[in-house]
């Protein structure tokens, strides 16, 4: 037997060996892709959602205040909170996105700061780990000046 036919002998399935380590490769890298897409697109969205809120907070005046006869310097803005739950009760919030809530809502009488919250569930995340079995959470901040302030 010659040393060209044993290398030879030796070598029979080293391709199948290698197409199955680039299938593994190729199968981990469109799992990431498709899990880091689902939660950037996720969470791109409730910040969509969390400036839309906060832009419509920012547009309530408080009436009662302004009509009680205090003649503020500015327009003071009303009550907040009860402005960004009817947003997101309109918006259906709360059947758009797993596990929204409305972590906060601050206001300093001239702009607005809403928090907003939900879970993602992504596809191939309880494959690498169960610990968000429930949804990897995200949270969105918007911040919205009112337009009522003098230029």
């Amino acid at each position: 037997m010659s040393i060209v036919s044993r290398v030879r002998r030796d070598e029979d399935g080293q391709l199948m060996l290698l197409v199955l380590a680039y299938t593994l490769i190729a199968a981990l890298l469109v799992t990431v892709v498709v899990n880091l897409s689902k939660a950037y697109l996720y969470r791109r969205a409730l910040v969509a959602a969390a400036d839309g809120a906060a832009v419509a907070a920012a547009n309530v005046p408080d009436l009662p205040r302004v009509y009680a006869g205090d003649e503020p310097a500015v327009l003071p803005l009303g009550p907040s909170r009860d402005v960004v739950e009817q947003y997101a009760d309109d918006a259906r919030l709360g059947q758009r996105f797993d596990g929204f809530e409305v972590v906060s809502v601050r206001t300093d009488g001239q702009q607005v700061t809403v928090t907003m919250r939900a879970e993602v569930r992504m596809p191939f995340l309880n494959l690498i780990s169960s610990r968000w079995r429930a949804g990897y959470p995200v949270e969105a901040t918007a911040v919205a000046r009112s337009p009522f302030l003098p230029d």
